[in-house]
């Protein structure tokens, strides 16, 4: 375990289930996910649209173990997810990376593989353990960051602090220049946004474009590289910048609504479902700094 210097009601939510297969050596198409092989011992699993998997996830191999990195993880899901990764890692999912929950969800992130060590940052034990339901994997908690070295693969995990949600953990393999950016990343779609924290998001971007990984996977959207994050901090800048012009104008959030424009991005996988909540979390956000 080595320590690193520190790394600075959800709505529309449907069901999250990873259903995913492993046996081919590069490209698989399951029910919900497409599983592709990123690196020697990366896969990553992108939900696919209209699935029920919403969010993707990160598979490492490492000899006969696997550890699986996201969040909202329900127990079909995880289930099936199981099965199939027992089938090439004799020793099952033996660690779980969780990134990042939402409070409130309790019928998510829980039902995980009961043998299974769960890592978190200090902010997400505090989310799972505030819920009604009892969390009852052995946990590992950190503070800012944690690495599990596997042979010549080395894990860093790292506590973003506060963008996407509270705690908010990336993965990065750098041998092999992957990062599962998880939530913090939505390439080329609107994702999520509501119990975000705007400013902070912001310079976690920058942070993460200073990694210059060659392979980043995103919570949303396909498997990109540093131009994904780029391009994600631009749009996220234009909606920020559209917020703080109707701010200016004096308009109320119900005026912003109405004049709210941001005709590069209308067409962008997500801009209808979310762009409404997100507006409503800038607004706020923006108005009370």
């Amino acid at each position: 375990m080595t320590v690193f210097g520190a790394a600075s009601s959800f709505v529309n939510m449907a069901r999250f289930v990873v259903v995913i297969t492993l046996l081919a050596p590069s490209t698989l198409t399951a029910a919900n996910y497409e599983v592709k092989k990123v690196s020697d011992s990366v896969y990553a699993a992108i939900a696919k649209p209209g699935s029920k998997a919403l969010s993707n996830a990160m598979i490492v191999i490492s000899g006969q173990e696997a550890i699986l990195a996201g969040s909202h993880f329900v127990a079909e899901g995880v289930e099936e997810l199981a099965d199939e990764i027992g089938k090439i890692a004799a020793k099952g999912v033996t660690r779980v990376v969780l990134t990042h929950h939402h409070p409130g969800f309790n019928y998510v992130d829980f039902d995980l593989p009961e043998k299974a060590e769960v890592i978190v940052t200090v902010q997400i034990f505090k989310s799972v353990r505030g819920e009604s339901r009892e969390f009852r994997n052995s946990t590992l908690v950190f503070d800012e960051s944690l690495t599990l070295n596997r042979g010549r693969t080395s894990i860093v995990l790292l506590n973003m602090g506060k963008g996407h949600s509270e705690g908010d953990m990336v993965v990065y393999l750098p041998r092999e220049g992957v990062l599962f950016a998880s939530d913090l990343l939505f390439s080329d779609a609107m994702g999520y946004m509501g119990e975000a924290s705007v400013f902070e998001w912001g310079e976690t971007l920058e942070r993460l474009e200073e990694l210059s990984a060659k392979v980043v996977i995103p919570g949303v959207g396909a498997v990109t590289d540093g131009s994904g994050i780029t391009r994600f901090k631009k749009f996220f800048r234009d909606f920020m910048s559209e917020v703080l012009r109707n701010l200016e104008k004096g308009n109320s959030i119900s005026r912003t609504k109405k004049e709210f424009s941001l005709d590069a991005y209308k067409d962008m996988p997500g801009y209808s479902t979310f762009v409404e909540v997100n507006l409503e979390r800038a607004y706020n956000q923006l108005k009370s700094h």
